[in-house]
């Protein structure tokens, strides 16, 4: 069993606490996108059609992308306009454009499976929008979004390692870093993979507790 140095310990903790940034980052970045991408796609209103067109484009295209192919494009665009933004911010900002495509599905998807019949009755009923959304659609909807969306989030944190193709520090760079300094890479990877586990695993309880509380409600 090796024993890590402070130098090691050190740079585990803050590569891990960058996965955690750009996880975090980028879900917020992709759950907000997602939810103008959703609204524009559910929009009846005429005027709003080519915004609807564009954002179904958008949704379909970039699921068929790569995400190192979306990193490299971002990263290189930023560079081209001359926007002068961090290898993490560059990260974060390609992990939302894809999370946004990814968990707008997911949403179009969870409120499609709302029965139309109660939509009408609510419509009957003259509801308000916020109403309809708040008391008829939104807790039908969470019960099919959830699932998939926090799996979709946990499985994104692991491909958070590609973000070192462009400089990033995160876990995976971390490992590879110390496996160069001669530590014994299976050992070291142990490691990683703990730790990525110690970021993943919460998020896959708080899942399971939203499941439940749906489930009641």
């Amino acid at each position: 069993m090796i024993a890590f140095s402070h130098y090691d310990i050190t740079l585990l903790l803050q590569a891990m606490v960058r996965t955690v940034v750009l996880s975090l980052g980028g879900g917020i970045l992709g759950i907000a996108g997602a939810i103008i991408l959703t609204a524009l796609r559910l929009s009846e209103i005429r005027v709003m059609i080519p915004l609807r067109v564009l954002a179904v484009v958008y949704v379909q295209t970039i699921r068929r992308i790569p995400f190192i192919v979306t990193l490299y494009i971002v990263f290189f665009c930023t560079g081209m306009m001359g926007v002068d933004v961090s290898a993490t911010v560059v990260a974060i900002g390609s992990i939302g454009l894809i999370a946004a495509a990814y968990l707008c599905e997911i949403l179009h998807g969870g409120v499609k499976t709302v029965p139309v019949e109660q939509v009408e009755a609510a419509l009957v009923l003259n509801l308000p929008l916020w109403a309809r959304w708040r008391h008829v659609i939104g807790p039908q909807a969470m019960s099919a979004v959830v699932p998939p969306a926090v799996g979709y989030l946990v499985l994104f944190i692991k491909d958070t390692a590609l973000a070192s193709q462009i400089g990033v520090v995160e876990l995976s760079q971390a490992g590879v870093i110390l496996t160069n300094r001669g530590l014994p890479s299976t050992q070291v990877f142990c490691v990683v993979l703990l730790l990525y586990f110690a970021i993943s695993y919460p998020l896959t309880c708080l899942s399971r507790l939203l499941e439940k509380r749906i489930a009641v409600h």
